[in-house]
């Protein structure tokens, strides 16, 4: 198990919360140490994550958890409400860089990812998760690279587009159980093979297109994936007519 499916099972499921995204960071900067603090528990790995709850209404929470040397657990060290959050800063909006700084009402962190790409995905959800959730005033992006800001246009698009496709294979299926009869079986599977073809290429653009739109990948995969199984329910379906049509 990856430390970000053990985050989500250990923290965030006996809460009745869902992690949507997380990314492990260390500071830019060092942070300033009281003079009488004493040890410390070690080294350790911190993860900023993004969660909501399962109950309606939905709160959404970005919260800071750890994990200490040589512990199995992770711990949560500062939440905040996504209420809270003023400012994410991209630090550069002309390259995929890991650098972040997140600003809340109480609190400001340099932060620098694991990768640029973990960085991108988190600040893409984070994104559309401020548009979806935040009931006051929604925070400022700023040098942020406009990817990562998109709508849900063009992903909305692409499976709209797959429903209308899957819909008409299925109405050629059905007239030609009704006109060609002994005749179906090697016509539904030549169908059915041309749309499994045309709903792969179209669910690798719509992938595409969600790898840079963050949480909608997760979406997109549950619809393309209820579409494969109905392009193969419709298989299932012309060969038990072609065989009832051949008795």
């Amino acid at each position: 198990m990856s430390a970000k499916s053990a985050i989500n099972k250990e923290v965030f499921t006996p809460h009745d919360e869902k992690m949507l995204v997380a990314v492990q960071v260390k500071r830019r900067t060092k942070k300033k140490i009281p003079f009488l603090a004493t040890g410390g528990q070690g080294d350790y790995m911190t993860f900023i994550c993004l969660s909501v709850t399962n109950k309606k209404p939905s709160h959404v929470s970005i919260t800071k958890v750890k994990q200490f040397q040589g512990s199995l657990s992770f711990s949560k060290r500062s939440m905040w409400t996504i209420d809270q959050l003023r400012q994410v800063n991209g630090c550069d909006p002309n390259r995929d860089c890991p650098e972040f700084d997140l600003a809340f009402d109480n609190a400001f962190d340099q932060w620098v990812a694991g990768s640029a790409g973990e960085k991108c995905t988190f600040i893409q959800i984070l994104h559309h998760t401020c548009q979806r959730y935040s009931s006051q005033s929604k925070p400022e992006f700023v040098n942020c690279q406009p990817k990562l800001l998109g709508d849900d246009e063009t992903v909305d698009s692409v499976v709209f587009r797959c429903k209308v496709f899957l819909n008409r294979m299925r109405k050629e299926v059905v007239i030609n159980s009704r006109r060609q009869g002994r005749h179906l079986l090697l016509q539904g599977n030549s169908i059915l093979h041309s749309a499994a073809d045309s709903v792969t290429s179209a669910v690798q653009k719509a992938s595409q297109a969600l790898n840079e739109r963050g949480e909608r990948l997760g979406r997109a995969e549950e619809k393309t994936g209820e579409m494969k199984n109905s392009a193969e329910q419709f298989a299932v379906t012309a060969h038990k007519l072609a065989m009832k049509h051949k008795c």
